[in-house]
């Protein structure tokens, strides 16, 4: 009979450079096979060649899907309400900026919003 895996067996951090390593191979090749279909149709139809070759790949790349990373949701819990700059100013001492006077700056006062102006139509 075979001894199961021990817990460091199972960890084998080896594993997850492995993987890392695959992903950048497949990657790579990935690569090489778009420069290389553009590089043919260069060969074939000159600019144009390469111009439609690179985006055959671009319908390729969107009608397929590219692989989605999980970059995860970052939540960060705030003990109070955020400061609103517009509304009451900023106010830093002197040991936050590293010199020898605090720093206070009232908040703007509130402007209307740009608006374009309308035109008028040419049509009577």
């Amino acid at each position: 009979m075979t001894d199961p895996l021990s817990a460091d067996e199972q960890d084998d951090p080896s594993d997850s450079y492995a993987d890392a390593d695959r992903a950048r191979v497949h990657a790579a090749n990935q690569l090489a096979r778009d420069r290389s279909m553009v590089e043919h149709g260069r060969r074939i139809g000159g600019a144009a060649g390469a111009a439609l070759a690179g985006a055959m790949i671009a319908i390729r790349d969107v009608y397929e899907g590219k692989a989605k990373r999980d970059d995860g949701q970052v939540v960060v819990d705030a003990p109070s309400e955020p400061h609103d700059v517009d509304r009451d100013g900023v106010t830093l001492p002197a040991a936050e900026l590293g010199g020898l006077d605090d720093v206070a700056v009232p908040a703007q006062p509130r402007r209307p919003p740009v608006v374009s102006a309308r035109r008028r139509s040419r049509r009577r």
